[in-house]
């Protein structure tokens, strides 16, 4: 490559995918089940011509399940061709997921997750009925009243998505989920912690993304620079929220609906309010937050901040979504890494796959780091439904880098990684369990 790349491709923010569609439905259950009850996320997380992927989040509402089959009926032909997190078995339409030998417990409140790619012909529409150990998902205990919705498929912001900056959710309004947050039934994400967005004056400019229902365990933290610099903090909406509904603090650097460019120091300013807030007796996250454990991340130009701000001794980890260092007197940047790096790129379609390639080759040599391409072009999938398919990833991985969730570290280590062999073209340095 040429000893200074070329400044003409500047990072800009690209055309956003279309939102796709969520569903859930309802079956007469046969068989009587004491406590039983579930909801099922059923999302196409990426689409393309003659095949699709799938992500499905089933949450227990009642008493606590040890083995799970989730059965279902695809409606236009729909066959799966490869799975994880799961067993699946499929006759013609009829299709039944069982657990895998490591997930097959799902608590009361608790979810569990599996994806799959599969193929189409004409339409893809959703399934309309799931069934968990013979019960109907319904959204309700008993499997008897009518579906509720999946997470919201909406891209805009309203005030039913924006829990309020000087209020908290009544805990006692819904039941307990996922590692202690209250279900409160307004906010989104496929996560068990319901999320929505509010601001802080003291934070100004900036918009941050929360679980409605703080959860018992202590929050990591992911701190976010939009696509063009821009200092709209929801034009990633719906994977922002999701990241948030897995029990995470959002810091996007922008106001919701803001306009303006942002700066990386807006993420230094991020980090500077968590910490602050974390100590701070009367705040809402006093000893709410984990602050060992932050991560920075951002899309195009958005990644070109998170470079700057990565070697804040703050940050545990760094993921670069569709970005790549414009100018080789930037390389500096690569050579004071020392924390784990992950790239999400769009393929050799995507206008910083050469960038981001070039960096990836100029990695310190220990550096533990990732690399997959996804093969959509620069604008990603941040506001297809929860985020789409670049959502589900980044939950995965951040999971696994601060929360120690070894099974979300799978999806990324080893010659077979849940993304290995997949949609995804995938690269790997120094990764370990």
């Amino acid at each position: 490559m040429a000893t200074s790349r070329n400044r003409t491709g500047t990072l800009i923010a690209g055309a956003l995918s279309a939102v796709l569609a969520t569903a859930g439905g309802v079956l007469v259950s046969t068989t009587a089940h004491a406590a039983a009850g579930c909801r099922v996320s059923y999302a196409v997380s990426s689409q393309w011509q003659g095949g699709f992927g799938a992500n499905v989040t089933v949450t227990n509402l009642g008493d606590a399940v040890n083995g799970w089959t989730l059965a279902w009926s695809f409606g236009a032909g729909q066959t799966i061709t490869q799975l994880w997190n799961g067993t699946v078995t499929q006759s013609g339409a009829q299709v039944s997921v069982a657990n895998a030998s490591y997930n097959g417990s799902i608590p009361s409140g608790g979810s569990v997750a599996f994806g799959f790619n599969g193929s189409w012909t004409g339409t893809n529409p959703a399934p309309a009925t799931f069934v968990l150990n013979g019960t109907a998902c319904t959204g309700e205990v008993g499997g008897s009243s009518s579906p509720t919705a999946g997470p919201s498929a909406s891209t805009s912001p309203s005030a039913s998505t924006s829990p309020s900056a000087s209020t908290s959710p009544n805990p006692s309004s819904s039941p307990s989920t996922g590692p202690g947050c209250t279900a409160t039934g307004t906010g989104g994400g496929s996560g068990p912690c319901p999320a929505g967005y509010e601001t802080s004056s003291g934070l100004p400019n900036h918009t941050i993304y929360r679980p409605e229902s703080l959860p018992v365990q202590k929050m990591p933290i992911f701190v976010w620079g939009e696509g063009g610099c821009s200092a709209n903090g929801t034009a990633s909406l719906p994977f922002l929220r999701e990241i948030a509904s897995h029990g995470f603090l959002v810091l996007a650097s922008g106001a919701p609906n803001g306009s303006g460019s942002t700066t990386a120091a807006m993420m230094t300013q991020s980090m500077d309010w968590a910490v602050a807030e974390n100590n701070r007796a009367g705040s809402k996250y006093y000893g709410r937050l984990d602050t060992s454990r932050i991560a920075v991340g951002g899309w195009s130009c958005g990644g070109l901040e998170a470079y700057e701000v990565s070697n804040d001794a703050r940050v545990s980890t760094t993921l670069i979504f569709s970005s790549g260092l414009l100018d080789d007197n930037n390389d500096y940047q690569l050579r004071r890494l020392t924390r784990p790096i992950a790239y999400f790129i769009g393929g050799p379609s995507d206008i910083a796959y050469a960038n981001a390639m070039d960096d990836w080759g100029k990695l310190p040599s220990g550096l533990p780091a990732f690399m997959g391409n996804l093969n959509v072009g620069h604008g990603g999938t941040y506001t297809q439904t929860n985020g789409g398919e670049f959502g589900r990833v980044a939950v995965l991985y951040l999971k696994w880098r601060l929360k120690g969730d070894t099974t979300a570290g799978a999806a990324f280590v080893g010659s077979n990684c849940g993304l290995c062999h997949t949609q995804w073209t995938v690269q790997q340095r120094n990764l370990t369990l």
